[in-house]
């Protein structure tokens, strides 16, 4: 199968690798800024368009990667699909609940499959702390508590620092536990969320999160652009046998998070120090489901979900008060 990135920064360039890894071929790379299509393109033996929709048109595309910036998710989504491709597409779905509607109806129209890249699903230790919640390592629990993040995604003309684009570290970063948590303990009953919007313009967003499950299970998430540098992911699950703990910083050097230079744009990709990338393997999970051998660890429903977490947590901050899911 032939797959076509539509996005070559960031994710685009990140992601090229491990849809190659992952027994795919990569036909085509498309950017609105040529040069950067054309940059990837040649690592890979690839054609290199600045005509993004082009990429959806290709005969020789099986599978469109939609690997833009946020607000350009569903366009691109919508395109795709119409045009008969299946779709790979970052998280998270859409920057609003229209988007995400537009682009999950026209999936569901022309047919095609919709895979999200909630990677989180797929980290190695983070699928370790489920299979112990599961085998009742801890009995019953009653609390859970992630953190996520470090310094602001650099560069001072990134997409990153436009509130309306990115939705700040909220909606850009923490949107990964979000997920998480409701993969493992469900979905949410309401959800409360102070954060620091006002210091946004000064490349700073801090985010609390607190979260009533329906099963009475509270959790805590905490999400950071604040650090001077580095990146750190921590996990605590409290059950009343006992606690299940992981902090990043105390795995190998191997996993430390990389970010790109102060002074040009770009985004923070936390490493797991595995022989697989997380990567390569929810690429190799959407490949199986596209050969009919099974479904996805993620469906396009979680995606919708996690991005309706996000907006209610956002919503919450705006207002001062919880926000309740139907």
């Amino acid at each position: 199968m032939k797959v076509g990135i539509i996005g070559c920064s960031g994710m685009g360039a990140h992601h090229a690798q491990f849809i190659c890894n992952a027994g795919f071929k990569l036909a085509v790379c498309g950017d609105t800024i040529p040069e950067r299509a054309k940059a990837l393109a040649a690592k890979f033996g690839a054609d290199a368009t600045g005509d993004c929709m082009s990429v959806c048109r290709r005969k020789d595309v099986d599978v469109v990667a939609v690997l833009t910036p946020t607000p350009y998710h569903a366009p691109y989504v919508v395109a795709a699909a119409e045009a008969g491709k299946h779709v790979f597409c970052e998280k998270p779905f859409g920057r609003t609940m229209e988007q995400c509607d537009e682009a999950l109806d026209a999936v569901e129209k022309a047919d095609v499959k919709l895979f999200l890249g909630h990677v989180v699903r797929y980290f190695q230790e983070f699928e370790a702390i489920k299979k112990q919640i599961e085998a009742g390592k801890v009995g019953k629990v009653g609390f859970v508590r992630t953190y996520r993040g470090g310094i602001c995604p650099v560069g001072a003309g990134t997409w990153f620092r436009d509130w309306e684009m990115s939705g700040g570290v909220t909606m850009d970063t923490i949107i990964h536990d979000f997920d998480w948590i409701r993969y493992v303990f469900g979905d949410p009953e309401r959800i409360y969320c102070q954060n620091l919007k006002e210091r946004f313009g000064e490349a700073i967003d801090y985010s609390m999160v607190t979260m009533r499950m329906k099963s009475g299970i509270i959790a805590t998430t905490t999400g950071t652009w604040a650090h001077p540098a580095g990146f750190q992911v921590k996990v605590e699950v409290c059950g009343d046998n006992g606690m299940i703990q992981y902090d990043s910083n105390e795995a190998p050097i191997s996993s430390m998070m990389r970010a790109n230079a102060s002074d040009t744009p770009g985004m923070i990709v936390p490493g797991s120090p595995v022989s697989v990338s997380p990567y390569q393997l929810e690429w190799e999970d959407f490949k199986r489901w596209l050969e009919g051998n099974g479904e996805p660890r993620v469906t396009p429903e979680d995606g919708v979900w996690a991005v309706r977490i996000a907006l209610g947590a956002l919503e919450s901050a705006q207002t001062g008060q919880p926000v309740t899911f139907n």
